[in-house]
């Protein structure tokens, strides 16, 4: 009876042991709260069977998966309806997918790489352009660089500066900012001619700068000669951060 004893009460020992050791049981939810919204997961989103953290993940979701949430239980799980009911923990979703950063804020994020890719070329250009324009036509909020005599244009790229306007003849670009408008007037002929271009992606992914239209009356009046406010030297392109922070920043 005494050995009986013992190994009853050394039971209960081991008992306590593995209990203490074992994490809480966390009960299901008891209540569940219909509701009919739609949210969005975050990175890793698991997905389990039951509405409890100890109970058995499904799966796990990528992020901005699209849910229907049928309700919402008493210990924070949403309820939802993947082919079958399943449950997903309340801080793991979100009511929108955050907007995909724009150009400017990427070349703002990276605006190192930038200043980077605009310094070479600037270097490049420095035997013929002296001077040069910073001025965003496009409508990315980039600025695009302008050489002095109005031959060549230059956009940022994939971390690399690329052409997207080149004539062999001077043009005298102007920009319309309450338009978006960018015009060039040149001599031909004796007469004097503007145009309007737009950004053509058809062939590149960057783009062209191409004519559409040299009905350029309805913009001129709008329309400013676009300044060579900058002097291609070491000095200014030593300080193309601050420049093109600036210019991003307004």
């Amino acid at each position: 009876m005494r050995k009986q004893w013992k190994t009853m009460v050394l039971g209960a020992a081991v008992l306590s042991v593995f209990l203490a050791a074992a994490p809480p049981a966390k009960a299901y939810a008891l209540n569940i709260t219909p509701i009919s919204v739609e949210l969005y997961t975050t990175s890793g989103t698991p997905v389990y069977a039951t509405p409890d953290v100890y109970g058995q993940v499904v799966t796990y979701l990528d992020r901005f998966i699209n849910v229907r949430v049928t309700g919402i239980t008493d210990n924070g799980f949403y309820q939802v309806n993947l082919g079958e009911t399943y449950y997903i923990p309340g801080p793991f979703m979100i009511t929108q997918v955050e907007p995909a950063k724009t150009e400017k804020q990427k070349a703002l994020d990276n605006l190192d790489k930038l200043v980077e890719a605009y310094r070479i070329q600037l270097e490049q250009m420095e035997s013929y352009s002296p001077s040069f324009a910073l001025m965003d036509v496009t409508g990315d909020g980039i600025p695009e660089i302008f050489d002095k005599d109005g031959k060549e244009i230059y956009s940022y790229y994939e971390e690399r500066p690329v052409m997207i306007y080149y004539s062999e003849n001077p043009v005298s670009f102007h920009y319309s900012k309450k338009d978006n408008k960018l015009l060039g007037k040149y001599e031909w002929n004796k007469k004097t001619i503007w145009e309007v271009y737009y950004n053509d992606t058809s062939l590149l992914p960057w783009g062209q700068l191409r004519c559409y239209t040299t009905a350029a009356s309805e913009y001129q009046k709008n329309a400013t000669a676009v300044p060579r406010d900058y002097t291609n030297d070491a000095a200014t392109r030593a300080d193309l951060t601050n420049i093109l922070k600036k210019i991003l920043s307004l």
